[in-house]
């Protein structure tokens, strides 16, 4: 289950990463992504501390 989040986590961050990088990005999207990676490190954090 660690591997799976931790792979999302890549993909969800590799995806903020060309939005930024964008002539005029998204900001809800922006948004919605930084929101996803907040959330799956704190996924990541509980099975560190499991």
């Amino acid at each position: 289950m660690f591997n799976i989040i931790r792979q999302e986590q890549r993909e969800v961050e590799g995806e903020l990463e060309k939005e930024e990088q964008r002539p005029s990005p998204d900001v809800g999207r922006l948004v919605a992504l930084k929101q996803q990676a907040t959330n799956l490190s704190r996924e990541l954090e509980h099975f560190r501390d499991v």
